[in-house]
């Protein structure tokens, strides 16, 4: 028998050596936790507590549970089974197994985002709903979010969207569930929802599972939603025996419907609940610990917890100013490469994935290996291909895999079977295919097709014509504005066409650079240099490179030493979050992540100036920074030197970027990447919002791009509104 407790502080005994009854594990950053979970498994099994098949641990990535599998194999030897999985995977396999269950089909299949979306474009032709009215991922969303609060159609509250919004999307609820029933298909929040209402449809089922597990096992509980705290509720009914584990600080997912106050109140909900803090971090030095602690204590929503370390003071944290967000890039990339150490041992995170291009190109300028997680390379992204793809097209009509990309992007209505019937027109008559979409009506087509096909190449040769007018930005400014590229994101109010929409304009922002650094150059000159970058991306050996990824992302990963980019204030804190205090603190616990992801040091930058939306725009130091104490951190402002440098840069700037477009009026007007004027609406004004109605300005936070306005609504709904999208009554 293996020596369980061995190499386990006092606080980790305690947690292993706990069995019986509610258990509270508060898991400091660092501090061991996935050990603790493991040992108390084997304790469990040992101890003849209950025996392997019993025990169900639940967690959040399958790359968490197939550690946590390994180490108990590593522990009990292969062949002791102990039910881990992911709550998808579990909830999947309850619902597979109980077979001729009326309303729960045991074969179903599950569908993906892409397969939902889908769904959805049938429920707007069933429903006649415009898409203009209500955007399909707003929908999307709405729905997941019910499914999480376990509210079918006939329960849906959509409240804070409105009476119109509340009838039209509890009718797209409905109607997108008589499909997905149809299909016989379950999308992920199905998943965690079916079992519940299972249960509740079935109390002998519910009964079933309550006898199933005498423990259960949770892990990142400050993650869980309603959904899955009510589905752990089930399963640990009858025994009491639930043990969580996770940390307060750590809760980040507040966007996606995690719901912190389920590890904040678990002594209220589960009465005699034992509470264990495992404080001692094993990962970081003393400064970085100690810096995370401090800062982390200016949220008011946080358990009581103090994290510390035994180990070596180290570095202190280095803060670096920089004069522009390629400034940036450069300083993080020279650090690394002087720095003496492997590649390997670096950690770039940021708060958006605009901000890894910039960095991708610094990094690769100086043959430093990278690999990106969490994402695909900036030049890889599906919008920036799809621009990409038009710009080969246009340099090379012979290009059909680009063709074929770009003949519905945005979408125009030419279907597979007009495609196909192109390409035989195009073998028949010897043409290619850029040809053979000149004669849409000698194909056969619909005259939908016939119009749209024509529509296409009208705007091809427009853009033929305009490219040996334009320099390369303006061409792609005029691409994004008339070939429809912009527009299709931006009328989506959503996260994601939101991160579409900056990195298409990020995409400007590299194309105006190479101009710069490139005068006389062509867009052929600029496709070249994109496709010999990404030739090297597949050429790069990644078992020792630079990580670039989200913060996000980096959860629950360590790194020898991290940067931290972009710690400027609307960009980390986000924009919408200096408006909301939970949002604040979510974004401030998010900072605590990113500094406690490091072993040995971090860094931290921010820059004075920052290309957003095509325009160079001011920023300032993110104002956590402030909130580390001083004596952990090393502050270098941006030298006397770099300042001259940058003001050289800046007048040959003035010489050679200006030049680009002489008629800057025509310019403005070919793509509106510009920032809105501050308009004249004051705190007080009643205003007026398509989706929301009339309401009072309570608040108003004027900064580039955009000015937001805090609303009250006379429906009681309060929203952060940009200025752009209301109008004074």
């Amino acid at each position: 028998m293996p020596d369980i407790l061995s190499g386990l502080n006092k606080h980790q005994i305690e947690a292993v050596l706990t069995t019986d009854g509610p258990i509270l594990i508060f898991a400091g950053a660092g501090s061991g936790k996935t050990r603790v979970l493991t040992r108390k498994i084997a304790h469990l099994i040992y101890q003849k507590k209950t025996t392997p098949h019993r025990i169900l641990a639940v967690t959040f990535t399958n790359k968490a549970a197939n550690e946590m599998k390994e180490r108990i194999n590593q522990l009990l030897g292969v062949g002791n089974y102990v039910n881990i999985g992911t709550f998808h995977s579990i909830c999947a396999r309850i619902l597979r197994n109980e077979k001729n269950i009326p309303g729960y089909p045991a074969d179903f299949t599950i569908y993906d985002t892409s397969d939902c979306k889908k769904i959805m474009h049938q429920v707007y032709k069933i429903t006649s709903t415009d898409p203009k009215d209500i955007q399909p991922t707003l929908a999307l969303h709405y729905i997941s979010m019910q499914k999480q609060m376990l509210l079918l159609p006939e329960q849906s509250n959509a409240k804070a969207f409105g009476k119109y919004l509340q009838e039209k999307l509890a009718h797209i609820y409905k109607t997108y569930e008589n499909q997905m029933r149809e299909n016989g298909a379950y999308d992920f929040d199905d998943l965690l929802m079916r079992p519940i209402l299972m249960f509740r449809d079935y109390p002998e089922l519910a009964e079933k599972y309550r006898n199933r597990w005498d423990y259960v096992l949770v892990d990142e509980y400050q993650d869980t939603n309603p959904a899955q705290f009510e589905l752990l509720t089930y399963l640990s009914e009858r025994s009491k025996n639930i043990c969580v584990v996770g940390d307060d600080d750590q809760s980040i997912y507040g966007w996606r419907g995690a719901d912190i106050r389920n590890i904040l109140e678990f002594e209220r909900i589960f009465p005699n609940a034992k509470v264990i803090k495992l404080e001692q971090n094993y990962r970081s030095t003393k400064n970085i610990i100690e810096a995370a602690s401090a800062m982390i204590k200016s949220n008011s929503r946080r358990a009581d917890k103090d994290l510390w370390t035994d180990q070596a003071d180290g570095e202190k944290i280095l803060y670096k100013e920089c004069i522009r967000d390629y400034d940036e890039a450069n300083y993080i990339a020279k650090r690394i490469l002087s720095s003496g150490s492997k590649p390997g041992d670096f950690a770039i995170l940021y708060r958006t994935n605009a901000q890894s291009r910039l960095l991708e190109e610094a990094l690769r300028n100086r043959g430093v290996r990278y690999v990106l997680v969490g994402g695909v390379k900036f030049y890889e992204r599906k919008e920036i291909k799809d621009i990409l793809a038009y710009l080969n097209v246009l340099i090379n009509p012979n290009d059909t895999v680009n063709l074929h990309r770009i003949i519905n992007v945005p979408a125009r209505g030419v279907g597979d079977v007009s495609i196909k019937k192109m390409n035989v027109f195009a073998a028949e008559t010897r043409r290619t295919l850029f040809e053979a979409f000149q004669y849409p009506e000698e194909a056969g087509l619909h005259s939908s097709a016939i119009r749209e096909l024509k529509s296409f190449m009208t705007l091809m040769n427009d853009l033929q014509l305009k490219s040996k007018q334009l320099g390369p930005a303006d061409l792609c400014r005029y691409l994004l504005e008339h070939g429809g590229l912009y527009q299709q994101y931006k009328d989506k109010k959503d996260p994601e066409a939101d991160e579409r929409l900056r990195n298409q304009e990020e995409f400007i922002n590299s194309v105006q650079m190479f101009e710069s650094y490139n005068p006389g150059a062509d867009i052929r000159d600029f496709l070249q240099d994109v496709s010999l970058q990404s030739d090297i991306d597949q050429w790069e050996d990644t078992s020792d490179a630079v990580t670039l990824m989200t913060i996000h992302s980096a959860k629950g990963l360590e790194f020898g030493q991290v940067f931290i980019a972009g710690a400027e204030e609307g960009l980390f804190p986000i924009e919408r979050a200096r408006m909301e205090p939970k949002e604040l603190e979510e974004e401030r616990r998010l900072f605590y992540v990113a500094l406690t992801r490091a072993k040995e040091r971090v860094y931290i930058t921010s820059c004075r100036q920052r290309m957003r939306y095509g325009l160079i725009q001011g920023a300032s130091a993110s104002s956590f920074i402030d909130e580390i104490p001083q004596e952990y951190v090393i502050k270098e402002p941006a030298s006397p030197i770099e300042q001259q440098e940058h003001t050289r840069k800046r007048a040959y700037d003035s010489e050679h970027i200006e030049i680009v477009s002489d008629n800057k009026e025509k310019a403005h007007r070919i793509i509106p990447l510009k920032p809105p004027q501050p308009g004249s609406i004051a705190v007080g004004d009643r205003v007026s919002h398509k989706l929301f109605g009339k309401g009072k300005v309570r608040s108003i936070a004027r900064s580039s791009p955009s000015t937001l306005l805090r609303i009250e609504f006379d429906n009681g709904v309060n929203k952060t509104i940009a200025e752009k999208f209301v109008e004074k009554t």
